[in-house]
């Protein structure tokens, strides 16, 4: 069975990659774990990815400059930061500049962490579903807005074209009523 992949999970030691791998297999969503910066840089770019886990002690870069580049290019994706080190100032940092919408330290416990990526991918799924709630009453209000406008514009035209249609019938009908009058009153030659 082919499942969607929603996650993507990078660090640098390939055992814990290894681990995370054989823990989702059971999940009803798929997941990319690598070792690799560019590989999760290209990941991003070829898949729909919700959620994005990354240690913080990355060779190439710190998990919270990969975050931050993310954040840049993909901003709907959820970040979450993973690490054994609890350095309270670059956990702030992380959530600060990087928008990190959670950290779990190492070492985890399975529960929390796929309790975590779930609410994660339900926080993505409500926001995608707020975005396209907000675009569907736009539009809605769009459609609203040329058709108030139509309205208005053909209760013009209407007034329009009563009043001329009272100006032209009231000359023709003063004559009969003068002309009414002249015959009731025998005025009439």
């Amino acid at each position: 069975m082919n499942k969607e992949v929603q996650t993507l999970f990078i660090d640098d030691e390939e055992g814990i990659v290894d681990g995370i791998q054989r823990l989702f297999l059971k999940e009803p969503y798929g997941i990319i774990a690598t070792t690799d910066i560019e590989h999760a840089r290209k990941a991003l770019a070829q898949e729909k990815i919700k959620v994005i886990i990354c240690d913080h002690r990355m060779p190439v870069m710190l998990g919270v400059e990969f975050l931050k580049e993310v954040k840049a290019n993909h901003p709907d994706v959820v970040r979450i930061l993973f690490t054994g080190y609890t350095d309270f100032p670059m956990v702030e940092e992380a959530i600060n500049q990087g928008e990190i919408y959670r950290f779990i330290s190492k070492p985890w416990k399975t529960t929390e962490l796929l309790a975590t990526i779930r609410q994660s991918i339900a926080h993505y799924d409500l926001v995608e579903e707020n975005k396209e709630l907000f675009a569907e009453t736009k539009r809605r209000q769009d459609e609203l807005e040329i058709s108030n406008k139509k309205l208005v514009d053909m209760y013009k035209l209407q007034r329009e074209f009563t009043s001329t249609v009272s100006h032209e019938l009231r000359t023709p009908l003063a004559s009969i009523k003068i002309a009414i009058d002249l015959v009731c009153k025998r005025m009439a030659g």
